[in-house]
């Protein structure tokens, strides 16, 4: 598009830049007083008008410099370039120190292909007006596309600083100042535009795709929204907008926005992948799985698309157990296929999928999946070993000092399981004189709890990195020790904890599953957790803490009131708490609330409904057709409600009659906190870790009573609670009594520690 300065006329002292017009307008037939500007006109978007304005100034002149500009602009406009050149020639011949002739003379030559030439005359106009917006912004331009980015810096600053009201001189600075990451500078500059043209799509696009990156997503979103009203055939800002849904988790939101992108334009592999990562988010394998096929037939070598699929595998929440069933041998067998694709093919980018997906629903199907784990883990490590090899990242090696220099990586520094179950009790006791605690929170989350950490260690990092500073900033740490207390959760963990940063390195029960990870040496698990013959299922080498293995302390809440009545549940009705996640629940096990609730009524079993809607309504569909097949009204017996907060889910504690503790992957956060109300808790005692938290908890505070041994056990343990309030109370009681046992228990922690000065012999 042609782009040239203002030119003076006795019009107006307001004339703005130029741009070129998008529509003729009315041809003026009448003689024009003299005020009438066609360059004004042709400003104006008014082609036809500003044309027959020029002509009759040629009359009465023929080398009127404001009639030939707009007649030989007019030509260009029409795309008669050469008729365009040979007018605006001939112009700038009887005008050769008019500055906007001989812009829009440079422009003709660009337009011909004669580069040196326009360069020439653009270079002539500065000589003749030091700092001119139009030819700086031109010259600006020429140098961007030939790679001379200071050049076309400098001269779009002169070009934005000199013409304030110039949309384009100030949006074309903004977005170098961007990618010279520059973002605060750059925002300005973007808004200078806006402020003079506020529908400036452009503009609104790029700002939108800052504020989308520097996490300001709500600003971020009126931008990109603004944009595609204007231009709905845009696909970036629709992709933008995806984007942040999926940061926000919103799945269904951000395949609506992929969805209308691939409308668009078909053909981007990236958005058909992203669809394939907002399906799995939602719960739908099956239509991800075909989403990451589209992306690999636009693209065979799209890395994350291919490493997708194979996560794919792997539902969320099975529609049943046969589905379930096969998804362990179907994920092992594109795994391989997987492997074996990297072997032949070793592409450049194979780290860039690591990470992207990961195989976290697997730890949620029965089974010891070592193996499988194992076969990935390698992968993983390989991949990043490469990366880390090109990059040149360090053999780590730990500068001895009187203290053990521990490193701590994860994305949950704040109020959350992790933190509240492993972390906080690490960093409250263990001794500051013999251990140097360094925190890398990796994640955006910051609350209290995150600054209870930070005045508390020797060094805090929180930074908005990508995954390769984060690995550089750990290095150059020179730690003994690097502790992970959850692998699986999240990409940046995955990716730093397939990398060697330090020379032992320390994984945590966060995912209680081997890593599979060959650069991980030890897994921190607990005495009390375990199952005979454990070190089976891990990887990493296995190190037993007391007890429970962690210091955790209660809540400490007021419990927050609540009528339950707006759920449907009657005063009558027992109410036995489901509170695990929908993916806890096996499709094997329905048939087990099926049974609870045949005995137990009447009553309501209450499920939670996570923030990702299509999770929890998977599974309520699942149950409900489990109920009917057993001739059972499902509304009856059941009720999903809204994830609560701490202070309300107290309360529903306080009124429930049980918490039937997860099967197969237990609940130890929900655990711990129905102990520290008292409310009676059924548990299942599973054959891994992930299955015995809260047989784990029950057992630490010797009420293994209440630990079933068997599904007709756990339906008769929670039919017992059901029907004898006064057990209930006894119940109570006792876990009020023996509570202490398990909380702010310090052993593990010191434990911890000497482990650390035993293994890494510092």
């Amino acid at each position: 598009m042609l782009k040239w300065f203002k030119r003076k006329s006795s019009v107006s002292s307001n004339d703005g830049p130029l741009s070129t017009p998008a529509s003729s307008g009315d041809i003026v037939s009448a003689q024009p007083p003299e005020p009438l500007s066609a360059l004004l006109l042709f400003r104006g978007g008014r082609l036809a008008a500003a044309e027959e304005v020029a002509r009759l100034r040629l009359e009465q002149n023929p080398k009127d410099p404001e009639g030939l500009l707009v007649h030989g602009l007019g030509a260009l406009q029409r795309r008669k370039t050469a008729d365009g050149l040979r007018i605006l020639e001939n112009a700038a011949l009887a005008h050769p120190s008019d500055c906007e002739i001989l812009v829009a003379l440079g422009q003709a030559k660009l337009a011909m292909g004669r580069k040196s030439a326009a360069v020439a005359a653009f270079e002539q106009v500065l000589v003749m007006a030091p700092g001119h917006p139009a030819a700086s912004y031109q010259l600006a331009m020429l140098a961007l596309a030939n790679g001379r980015e200071d050049n076309a810096l400098c001269l779009l600053r002169t070009a934005a600083a000199n013409e304030p009201s110039w949309v384009d001189a100030q949006y074309q600075y903004g977005n170098m100042l961007r990618s010279r990451g520059e973002i605060h500078e750059a925002e300005k500059y973007y808004r200078l535009a806006l402020a003079v043209q506020a529908d400036h799509v452009e503009t609104l696009v790029n700002l939108g795709g800052l504020l989308k990156d520097s996490g300001r997503f709500a600003e971020a979103v009126q931008c990109l929204e603004r944009a595609l009203q204007l231009r709905p055939e845009l696909t970036q800002p629709a992709f933008n907008l995806a984007m942040i849904r999926v940061n926000q988790r919103m799945w269904d939101d951000a395949s609506r926005w992929l969805q209308h992108t691939i409308a668009i334009n078909p053909k981007q592999a990236d958005a058909k992948y992203w669809l394939g990562n907002t399906l799995m988010g939602s719960g739908d394998v099956a239509a991800s799985r075909l989403a990451y096929q589209s992306a690999l037939r636009l693209n065979a070598n799209y890395v994350q698309a291919r490493w997708g699929y194979t996560m794919a595998q792997l539902p969320a929440v099975a529609v049943s157990a046969g589905e379930q069933g096969l998804a362990v041998a179907a994920f092992d067998r594109e795994l391989s296929k997987l492997c074996a694709w990297f072997r032949v093919h070793r592409p450049s980018d194979a780290y860039k999928a690591v990470g992207a997906q990961q195989p976290y629903y697997l730890a949620y199907i029965p089974g010891n999946h070592r193996s499988v784990l194992s076969q990935y883990g390698g992968l993983c490590a390989s991949q990043m070993g490469t990366w880390a090899r090109k990059a040149g990242l360090p053999t780590p090696v730990g500068k001895k000092t009187s203290k053990c220099k521990v490193g701590i990586v994860s994305a949950h520094v704040h109020e959350h399981s992790v933190w509240r179950a492993i972390v906080r009790g690490w960093i409250e006791h263990l001794d500051p004189a013999k251990y140097e605690i360094h925190i890398f929170h990796t994640g955006p989350g910051r609350d209290e709890q995150t600054e209870w950490a930070a005045r508390r260690v020797a060094r805090f990092h929180q930074a908005r990195w990508g995954w390769p500073q984060w690995a550089k900033a750990i290095s150059e740490a020179h730690l003994d020790v690097l502790v992970y207390p959850e692998i699986g959760m999240d990409a940046t963990t995955v990716r730093l904890a397939s990398l060697r940063l330090a020379p032992l390195q320390i994984a945590s029960w966060g995912h209680p599953i081997t890593t599979g990870l060959p650069t991980i040496d030890v897994f921190v698990s607990a005495q009390g957790l375990e199952p005979e013959g454990a070190d089976a299922h891990y990887t990493e080498k296995l190190l037993k803490l007391p007890n429970l293995g962690c210091c955790y302390s209660p809540l400490g809440l007021s419990p927050e009131r609540i009528d339950i009545s707006r759920w449907g549940i009657d005063g009558k009705d027992r109410i036995l708490l489901c509170a695990g996640t929908p993916f806890k629940y096996a499709p094997a096990d329905d048939m087990l609330w099926v049974q609870i609730a045949k005995r137990c009524g009447p009553c309501k079993l209450v499920f939670f409904r996570p923030n990702t809607e299509s999770l929890g309504l998977l599974l309520e569909n699942r149950l409900r057709k489990s109920f009917e097949d057993a001739g059972l009204r499902f509304d009856d017996y059941v009720r999903f409600i809204p994830w609560l907060s701490p202070a309300v889910f107290f309360g529903v504690l306080d009124r429930a009659d049980v918490y039937l503790d997860t099967v197969g992957f237990s609940g130890f956060n929900t655990s711990m906190q129905a102990v520290e109300r008292g409310t009676p808790v059924v548990a299942w005692e599973g054959a891994f870790l992930r299955g015995r938290f809260a047989s784990g908890i029950l057992r630490q505070m010797g009420m293994h009573e209440w630990v079933a041994a068997s599904s007709e056990d756990y339906v008769a343990l929670a039919e017992r609670l059901c029907a004898d309030e006064a057990l209930r109370l006894d119940v109570k009681n006792k876990m009020l009594t023996c509570r202490s046992r398990i909380f702010d228990d310090r052993s593990a922690a010191v434990a911890f520690g000497q482990a650390l000065t035993e293994i890494s012999g510092v």
